[in-house]
């Protein structure tokens, strides 16, 4: 990775891959991951607010304490990561509706999908 990739997106992917190998059997986990990618695509695609900044910080809390296994409680580690680290990126995608990378498919005032 390099200043290429939209740190964003790659918490996304990783958010994906958390999701998919989740066994099922603790709701944290299961529901958790789910919400917390529904936020990030959220994110990406230029529709969030500041708020779902903030849920998506508690919902990692969340998951992270109450998950039965290593996955749950380790799949929330890439957002906090890239919100600590990379919280500009989050801000430019929520305030500006922009992607600084140019990676994310950012919606416009028009309603249209433009590559930032």
């Amino acid at each position: 990775m390099d200043d290429s990739s939209c740190m964003v997106d790659v918490a996304k992917f990783f958010m994906e891959f958390c999701m998919s190998e989740s066994c099922g059997k603790c709701i944290p986990c299961r529901a958790g991951t789910n919400q917390m990618h529904d936020l990030l695509g959220r994110i990406t695609a230029g529709k969030a607010s500041a708020q779902d900044v903030t849920l998506l910080e508690e919902l990692c809390d969340l998951v992270m304490n109450t998950s039965l296994c290593g996955l749950g409680q380790s799949a929330p580690n890439p957002v906090l990561s890239t919100l600590k680290y990379f919280r500009n990126e989050y801000r430019a995608h929520v305030e500006e509706r922009k992607c600084p990378s140019g990676v994310c498919q950012v919606e416009t005032g028009s309603g249209k999908g433009v590559e930032a």
